[in-house]
């Protein structure tokens, strides 16, 4: 039995006991069960609970907090109205874009046997001043010989069209493709001589079949000349790092208030797809060419009369001229208006109708859309200092069915040339099941960087998403036997791949290079 004393220590005790519990408590301690249960013997006490999830400090959320309030301020103080203006642009113009699929043949075998394939691109729906209705305007490329009951245009919705003519010019790679309807939106021309290096811009188009697709980019530069185009003889193009890749030929670049300033024809690449240098004919060029199409059916340029020559920044120096601009004359011709308007050879033409010359490409261009028997003044550089002529310009074609107007060439083409249509093979290389394929040669090895080997095979350039060969192969991978036999020219596999690919049962050795070595596969296709 306790005593008095004894009993109020034991509440005393019992008291603190609980209060310190209630402190535990109170402080997110452990918790602590009443309920008590006996175990059979051997069976494991240990209880587990589901992992809880740890809840951050207060101090934490708060932070994070403030730092994306700090990002939507400055998101909304610098960046929406960018955002908001690519988002404009594109909704702007999307609708104006086509997808083109021109279907086409090709002879083989010196015209023995004709084979079929599709060629797709992109295009943009304008209007044109000389004419009522809608057209689309694309790259010849894209649509030369095809009729136009196979070209098939599809819109943004999905539904398609049939051209009603389509006039082509392949000096400057531009076709126009005549519509039926007149209720579909256009898209607003700009003007190309505005467009000034570093501003922003767009180009929209279907690469790889991906419909309505928008990349973005700068203009890195203007005036440029391709010697690798050596089909395309009036040559002004913009330069742009915005996405070309293989589709997007003959669709729109747009400036950033969604006006049209080029129509997209070519890139610099090793593999065949971007690499940030793409080539924009300028619209200023685009358009006229367009308006000529329409009117007359055809393209009537202008010319001199003259050839003209490469004009470096060594020859104005010795000339006196104060930096490398205007387009130094080779040789006139006789008879022609150059030569009745006492032009000569070694003049530098530095302005021309009122234009500052830049260089002999531009020279070309602005003849070329000059109107043809009226007089323009002519500065040149002779001896020394400048002089002034009249000279009427003539329609070149008919006037001179051989002139060339263009400067002699100073050296061979390199048909592993970097230069391309989006959609087309390199110079040199040739297409077959979805594969892009070029000759190996110890300069397209350099280029792609290969490792050392013996020079035979073809290397792939290029893999279209639809070809059977997609899962396997991959650009720089270099095809040496196709069924056991060996492979020395593009055109050589490419022809066995036209004659047994659609049998099934084809055999492919290919060597991969990794890590500065080759790793030799076989595939077969069933």
């Amino acid at each position: 039995m306790l005593s008095r004393s004894s009993a109020v220590i034991l509440s005393l005790t019992s008291m603190s006991a609980g209060i310190l519990l209630g402190i535990v408590l109170s402080n997110g301690g452990p918790t602590v069960s009443a309920q008590v249960a006996t175990k059979a013997r051997g069976e494991s006490t240990k209880t587990t609970s589901a992992p809880k999830t740890p809840t951050p400090p207060p101090a934490a959320r708060r932070n994070d907090e403030a730092v994306y309030d700090a990002l939507a301020r400055q998101y909304e103080e610098s960046f929406q109205r960018i955002d908001r203006t690519f988002e404009l642009v594109a909704r702007a113009v999307a609708p104006t874009v086509v997808h083109i699929v021109a279907q086409k043949n090709v002879r083989l075998d010196e015209g023995r046997r004709n084979r079929q394939f599709e060629e797709t691109g992109s295009g943009v729906i304008v209007r044109s001043e000389r004419q009522p209705g809608l057209f689309v305007l694309t790259n010849h490329h894209v649509v030369d010989n095809a009729k136009p009951a196979r070209i098939r245009i599809f819109l943004r919705d999905g539904r398609s069209l049939l051209p009603v003519k389509v006039w082509s010019d392949a000096m400057a790679d531009i076709a126009v493709m005549k519509l039926e309807r007149d209720d579909l939106p256009a898209a607003r021309m700009g003007n190309s001589d505005e467009a000034a290096v570093g501003t922003w811009v767009m180009a929209l188009g279907s690469p790889f079949g991906l419909t309505h697709s928008v990349s973005q980019g700068i203009i890195s530069a203007r005036g440029r000349h391709m010697e690798e185009l050596d089909d395309v003889k009036n040559q002004d193009f913009l330069q742009t790092d915005a996405a070309i890749n293989p589709g997007n030929s003959g669709g729109p670049l747009v400036n950033m208030k969604g006006e049209l300033i080029g129509i997209n024809n070519s890139i610099a690449s090793n593999g065949g797809g971007n690499e940030g240098v793409g080539f924009s004919i300028p619209i200023n060029l685009a358009r006229w060419i367009m308006n000529e199409l329409i009117v007359n059916g055809r393209v009537n340029r202008g010319a001199l009369g003259v050839e003209l020559d490469e004009f470096t920044a060594d020859d104005a120096s010795k000339l006196g001229i104060d930096r490398p601009r205007g387009a130094r004359i080779r040789e006139v011709r006789d008879g022609s208006p150059a030569a009745r308007a006492g032009l000569r050879g070694g003049d530098v033409v530095l302005r021309f109708g009122g234009v500052d010359i830049i260089d002999l490409n531009h020279l070309i261009n602005t003849v070329s859309m000059s109107p043809i028997g009226r007089p323009a003044e002519v500065i040149v550089w002779r001896e020394g200092r400048e002089q002034t002529f009249r000279v009427t310009v003539a329609e070149r074609d008919h006037t001179f069915p051989n002139l060339a107007g263009e400067p002699a060439p100073t050296r061979e083409k390199d048909p592993t040339g970097l230069l391309r249509r989006p959609d087309r093979p390199a110079a040199g290389s040739s297409r077959s099941m979805g594969l892009e394929l070029a000759t190996l040669t110890p300069e397209l090895a350099a280029r792609l960087d290969l490792p050392e080997r013996n020079w035979h095979g073809v290397v792939v350039m290029q893999v279209e998403p639809t070809s059977p060969f997609q899962p396997v192969l991959q650009p720089r991978d270099v095809i040496s036997s196709i069924d056991n036999q060996a492979i020395r020219s593009a055109e050589q596999a490419a022809a066995i791949l036209d004659q047994r690919g659609g049998q099934g049962g084809l055999t492919i050795g290919f060597d991969r290079p990794i890590e500065g070595q080759f790793q030799p596969h076989t595939f077969r296709m069933q």
